[in-house]
């Protein structure tokens, strides 16, 4: 069985609100997963193309090219 760390509120929150895009691949540890399509949105209103968002172990990894 595979043991996944819970996600964070915190970390959640702060990725929500004051999430730097200049760097990538991004890695938010404890960020929620219901959380990617809006980082999705977020980075395509911002003009960001090729984006993708992975869950990997406990959090989130975001790509994304400018």
């Amino acid at each position: 069985m595979v043991m996944r760390k819970r996600a964070n509120l915190k970390a959640t929150l702060n990725a929500l609100s004051g999430m730097s895009y200049t760097h990538f691949p991004l890695i938010l540890p404890g960020v929620h997963r219901l959380l990617a399509p809006l980082i999705m949105f977020r980075l395509k209103r911002r003009g960001f193309s090729n984006c993708r968002v992975e869950v990997a172990g406990g959090g989130l990894i975001v790509y994304a090219v400018r």
